[in-house]
């Protein structure tokens, strides 16, 4: 039997999966990113979150046919070129080849939403639909589009690339280098700038401090729960302004588009999505035009943790 193997480069931890070629997981392993510490570092954290995941499932080498790798940056799937990770701070690198050159073994890389959507769309509820769209919040926000059954990428491979939509003018900056970016506002990376300004402009504190004392820097999903939960003045209104913004923005892709469903997932979502997702629906309703939410499914990710690498392995099985 071939297995496949699909790893998720996130902004904060690399998460790999195995897959046999029925798409069933044999396999999990994570790693921290450790982002802050250049490429070196972080590609060595690739190559051994795999190496791990081979040891986890027993399995030699050899038995792998195909790697599929997911990257927060718009991706020349022709090339195996990185175009822009901002949140990495890397352009144009050609990764594709360098994995594959390091491990011996045929590398697909895509954009880590992409890759998610297409995992939602193989395995999840978004299977019965053919025009679905996927909005991922975690560090940062990315989208994907599962059009008439295809992964519509775009002329120039950024396609979906709904985290960096204006959704507000002369809004906070992005670390793509506009600002108001709907990133800016609804992913971790800008949910921790806006706690920050709000502790300096109005004298508040968050209950961060004591629950992750590195959160300036880094900070998970299930950190920013628990302060949620304890009503936690500062991350309650963030995490609001956040489920706003992602609903203006699935709107906006109705408005577009006109999609059958929309997908929400991402580490954000996946711990928070039952606190978001009524202010979530409600925003795709009200900025949604002559009813063009209605019958429109909104759905949560099922696949959790697993759609981006999941997805990212089944991809580059059915690659030709």
């Amino acid at each position: 039997m071939s297995y496949y193997c699909g790893i998720d480069l996130g902004g904060t931890k690399i998460y790999s999966v195995l897959c046999d070629d029925s798409g069933a997981i044999v396999a999990r392993k994570k790693v921290k990113t450790q982002a802050s510490a250049g490429f070196d570092q972080v590609f060595a954290n690739i190559v051994t979150c795999y190496e791990e995941l081979l040891k986890k499932a027993a399995l030699d080498s050899a038995t792998i046919a195909k790697i599929g790798l997911a990257v927060p940056s718009a991706v020349n799937v022709d090339t195996g070129i990185l175009l822009d990770a901002c949140n990495l701070g890397w352009k144009n690198i050609p990764l594709a080849r360098l994995l594959a050159e390091r491990l011996n073994k045929p590398v697909f890389m895509d954009n880590d939403v992409n890759m998610g959507v297409f995992g939602e769309y193989s395995f999840g509820e978004a299977s019965q639909f053919r025009n679905v769209y996927g909005i991922f919040a975690g560090t940062g926000v990315g989208g994907g589009h599962i059009c008439n059954g295809s992964i519509n990428r775009g002329k120039n491979f950024t396609a979906g690339e709904v985290g960096h939509m204006v959704v507000k003018i002369d809004g906070p900056e992005c670390n793509c280098g506009n600002n108001g970016c709907l990133e800016a506002i609804a992913g971790k990376a800008g949910i921790i700038k806006y706690i920050k300004k709000q502790e300096e402009k109005h004298g508040l504190k968050t209950m961060l401090s004591e629950i992750s004392p590195d959160w300036l820097t880094m900070v998970g999903s299930a950190a920013l729960k628990e302060c949620y939960l304890k009503n936690d003045e500062l991350v309650v209104k963030a995490i609001k302004r956040s489920a706003e913004a992602l609903g203006i923005a699935g709107a906006s892709i109705i408005n577009l588009i006109g999609v059958e469903a929309l997908i929400f997932g991402g580490g954000i979502i996946e711990e928070m999505g039952d606190i978001m997702l009524p202010a979530i629906k409600k925003n795709v309703k009200k900025y949604s035009i002559a009813g063009g939410a209605e019958g429109v499914k909104i759905i949560i990710s099922q696949l959790g943790d697993d759609a981006v690498a999941l997805g990212a392995a089944w991809y580059s099985a059915k690659e030709k």
